[in-house]
């Protein structure tokens, strides 16, 4: 062990180290025995790195990553645990309804999609990652600005809107109108309002490791996929979400 592994920093780095490998939490005493430090030392190196938000204390009185290192390794990897936790998520709703499912994520005023799951089947609709899409209009971006504050969304309402077809909303009362039946409901529709002859659904996925917020979607073609009865689509998809959601507090 070097001077510098000894410092107050190196042992606060020692017990970060060990708990990125227990992602289930360790107490107290696992946490100095398996660092070689003193319990004392521990603790007081432990009360630091929850005041800065690195470390988090669970009920069951372990200690787990805080949200201030997850946002770190999530910008560090562009976000490469979400989608990689989302592929069993993506394929189980795209193999379940035959359409297409995705991730995706708020950046800036706008949504960028992370992660698509596309079935076998011949003709279905694809949605490219990295696309971005409107937060008025699309089902992800509905679902996002809903999430969002009260003062992200006054700000975003000041920008122009594009009307993109016929049942695009771009009047302010109706977008508002709409975004509160969402956080009561839950879930978000595009019915043909962003891409022509596409209908669409998104929930929320809430990464409680680092406080953000993701959607989750499955679309198809409007004639084809509504077929299938809305309260089946909105109860799988919430389930779907809520799943995702639990996997990822695994993690952390």
């Amino acid at each position: 062990m070097t001077e510098a592994d000894d410092s107050p920093l190196g042992r606060a780095f020692r017990i970060l180290e060990t708990l990125s490998a227990h992602p289930e939490g360790l107490t107290l005493s696992e946490i100095a025995a398996a660092t070689g430090l003193v319990v004392a030392t521990v603790h007081r190196q432990l009360n630091t790195l929850i005041s800065v938000g690195a470390v988090r204390k669970l009920n069951t009185k372990a200690f787990v990553l805080g949200e201030r290192m997850w946002m770190m390794a999530s910008q560090m990897t562009n976000g490469a645990d979400i989608t990689h936790s989302a592929v069993p998520v993506l394929k189980d709703l795209a193999d379940r309804f035959g359409e297409t499912s995705f991730l995706a994520r708020l950046v800036g005023q706008g949504v960028e999609v992370m992660s698509t799951c596309t079935p076998t089947a011949f003709g279905q609709a694809f949605v490219q990652p990295g696309r971005g899409m409107p937060l008025y209009a699309a089902a992800t971006g509905k679902i996002l600005l809903a999430l969002s504050s009260d003062a992200f969304i006054d700000d975003y309402l000041k920008q122009p809107r594009q009307v993109f077809t016929a049942n695009t909303k771009v009047n302010e009362a109706d977008i508002r109108a709409e975004i509160a039946d969402i956080r009561q409901r839950q879930v978000a529709i595009c019915n043909n309002e962003f891409d022509p002859g596409i209908l669409s659904y998104a929930a929320a996925v809430e990464d409680r490791r680092t406080g953000l917020s993701y959607a989750l979607a499955v679309f198809g073609l409007a004639d084809r996929f509504s077929s299938i009865d809305r309260g089946t689509v909105e109860i799988q998809l919430l389930n779907a979400a809520q799943r995702l959601s639990l996997s990822l507090r695994g993690i952390g």
